[in-house]
């Protein structure tokens, strides 16, 4: 009996550099979640790197985190809904009537933007981060900037 050899390529390694919009490489929901959360946190803290000046910026960086959060699942799940609990918990029972997911959402989010915080950005901040969870839970117009944020999320982590 005489050995048989087969010689077969191997697949060759993908090249290397951005596939499609994997801009740091294999990244998940997780990573997308953490990394805003610590952007998120450093710059309301004054972090000499990332720059939140104005309540606007706050507002965007914690919508951003919140719907991240709700995408990301487990733990990062767990946060977003506690934050959307909160929100819910702020607009109804109020005495004024349910106003409902949306209707929540936009009251945390026009709360938000229109008042006047000076310089206190942790509350638009804390005011956005349930306003997304809550509007990506209605649907809706809200829930279009958070299905968007979610889809370049997606992209990003290679899905």
């Amino acid at each position: 009996m005489h050995p048989t050899f087969v010689l077969a390529a191997t697949t060759a390694a993908p090249a290397q550099g951005i596939h499609g919009m994997q801009f740091l490489g294999p990244l998940t929901f997780s990573a997308c979640a953490t990394l805003s959360t610590i952007c998120l946190v450093a710059g309301l803290r004054g972090s000499d790197r990332i720059k939140i000046g104005n309540k606007d910026q706050a507002m965007i960086w914690a919508f951003v985190t919140g719907t991240l959060w709700m995408g990301a699942g487990g733990t990062w799940t767990d946060f977003g809904s506690s934050m959307g609990e909160v929100g819910k918990g702020l607009t109804t029972g109020t005495g004024f009537g349910d106003p409902g997911l949306g209707g929540s959402a936009a009251i945390l989010l026009l709360l938000a933007w229109a008042w006047p915080w000076k310089k206190r950005m942790i509350w638009p901040a804390l005011l956005s981060l349930s306003g997304a969870v809550l509007a990506g839970q209605a649907g809706g117009i809200p829930g279009i900037f958070v299905g968007l944020i979610r889809m370049v999320a997606t992209k990003m982590s290679g899905g």
